[in-house]
């Protein structure tokens, strides 16, 4: 683990978290709602921007546990939500002639946090990222130090938002697996965009 007071990083707009093809930008319940109500976007818009990929392969329980976001019954089987990425693998908002977000202002808590993660013990502790490590070079030695107070404050609200999402996708499947309700991406979307916050 990194001493947190020795953590550096400003954003030099590299793009390479945006652009990164192996790399989903997974979203809360509260992401959909910020940037669907940001965007003034409709049900058949949402399904354009936000995608639902299916794993191929078996989850196994222990596998389970380790996810940060967990994923959604859908109608072709168990998938994470993500924004979609466009033919080269790049984040649909990033706009590559600017080198900036589109939707900056509205941006998931993931991107809000990198190069960042956090896990909460009896203090919230502070961790570069594996794929900051390996491509951000906001992180480099040359960069300022990070406000300690201010990054614990959003690694607070980070957990926090993570761990309602989880209620809620906990929740969803439930319901999923009752038959209360029907498996499929647009009625976990509909839901979503039916919450008044």
């Amino acid at each position: 683990m990194e001493n947190p007071k020795k953590l550096r990083f400003v954003c030099t707009r590299c793009g390479n978290c945006c652009m990164d093809g192996n790399t989903l930008v997974n979203v809360t319940y509260l992401d959909i709602l910020k940037i669907t109500k940001g965007l003034k976007l409709d049900l058949t818009e949402s399904l354009e921007i936000f995608g639902f990929y299916v794993f191929d392969k078996n989850i196994t329980n222990s596998n389970l546990e380790k996810m940060v976001i967990p994923p959604i019954k859908t109608e072709k089987g168990l998938a994470f939500l993500a924004l979609i990425k466009n033919s080269q693998g790049e984040c649909c908002f990033y706009d590559k002639t600017n080198c900036k977000c589109l939707i900056y202002d509205l941006r998931p808590i993931f991107c809000n946090s990198f190069p960042f993660t956090f896990s909460n013990g009896e203090n919230i502790e502070i961790m570069y990222t594996e794929k900051a490590k390996k491509y951000c070079p906001g992180i480099e030695n040359n960069s300022p130090f990070v406000d300690l107070k201010k990054l614990k404050e959003l690694g607070k609200k980070t957990l926090n938002e993570l761990k309602d999402n989880q209620l809620f996708i906990l929740n969803w499947n439930k319901e999923v697996s009752s038959g209360r309700i029907s498996a499929s991406a647009k009625n976990f979307l509909s839901k979503i965009l039916n919450i008044v916050k």
